[in-house]
């Protein structure tokens, strides 16, 4: 009985250390995820280890630590009207302005001691109420007419002022800014509609004249060729009568020379005198004109002067 007793004594001891001893080993031991930071919280000297662990696994701390967890991917934070949290200021022309925007950001890994030392976990609204701070104080900088053309550009804007107070102080890089809401008061909104509506017809307008020109010039230009074909092809046939006068001026010329010397030859082979040799040339004439059918109905007298020639019909 006394050994049985004495074994049960010593099985109620090794399961009293033993097994807080497995519990403990246990509770030693923190998993972090692939997708999380970590910081090393001591609960009993109520201590944080300023080395971030980023690596994904199964870590041994101890007893009464544990991590303090930090996404690694990237946060969003939204302004919007479906969570209330619009943004209300003006523009730099005193006109009321809610905005709807959105903004990425993720946490600077070396940083996330400083971050959990300085705002104990309250970060978040930190950074929610600096970067409505900012963001206001940028808007105001810039006009209704800008909000409503180069919204684009108004974001790039306060995306690099937000980004670099968001990585001095408050530890963390912003990724991308998207405005995805402006509303200004109806009566501006309707009166950069019609602006819009005016500047498109101006833009129309401008478009037809650059068309009309561009069809008058090539209208010019065939008009140019016309005329010049024109030009050069009245020269062409101006030249052709020209040369077909010098032509046949020339041969006239030469013909009359021709028959001069001909007549010529003839009045002093015949030692004609001049009223022999005219004799001679009209009868001649008469002569070519019959053979050729010039004299029809024309009548000639043998040995009649020529003088005294008297036409039919006279």
């Amino acid at each position: 009985m006394a050994g049985d007793g004495g074994g049960a004594l010593a099985a109620a001891c090794v399961c009293f250390i033993v097994v807080p001893a497995v519990v403990l080993i246990v509770l030693s031991f923190q998993t972090l995820e692939p997708i999380e930071y970590g910081l090393n919280f001591n609960a009993i000297t109520m201590s944080l280890d300023n080395m971030t662990y980023s690596l994904a696994g199964l870590y041994f701390l101890g007893f009464g630590h544990w991590f303090i967890r930090f996404p690694r991917v990237i946060q969003t934070i939204e302004f919007n009207n479906f969570r209330g949290t619009l943004l209300h200021t003006r523009t730099s022309d005193g006109l009321p302005l809610t905005l709807g925007l959105s903004f990425q950001y993720r946490y600077i890994p070396e940083k996330l001691h400083t971050l959990y030392l300085t705002y104990k976990g309250e970060h978040q609204t930190v950074y929610v109420n600096t970067a409505t701070a900012v963001i206001a104080n940028v808007a105001c900088n810039y006009s209704a007419y800008t909000f409503f053309n180069d919204k684009q550009g108004i974001a790039r804007d306060m995306q690099i002022t937000l980004a670099r107070i968001f990585r001095e102080q408050l530890y963390a890089n912003i990724e991308a800014l998207q405005i995805n809401q402006v509303d200004l008061p109806n009566s501006f909104q309707d009166a950069i509609l019609e602006s819009i509506s005016t500047k498109q017809n101006i833009t129309r307008s401008k478009r037809y004249m650059d068309n009309m020109q561009v069809t008058f010039q090539t209208q010019r230009m065939i008009a140019e060729q016309v005329k010049n074909q024109t030009v050069i092809l009245a020269r062409g046939q101006a030249n052709q009568k020209r040369e077909q006068a010098l032509a046949n001026a020339r041969m006239v010329e030469q013909t009359v020379l021709a028959e001069m010397t001909s007549y010529g030859n003839v009045t002093a082979m015949l030692e004609l005198g001049t009223k022999e040799g005219l004799d001679y040339l009209w009868w001649d004439s008469l002569q070519t004109i019959a053979n050729t059918g010039g004299a029809t109905g024309k009548e000639f007298l043998v040995g009649l002067d020529p003088a005294a020639y008297i036409k039919g019909g006279k």
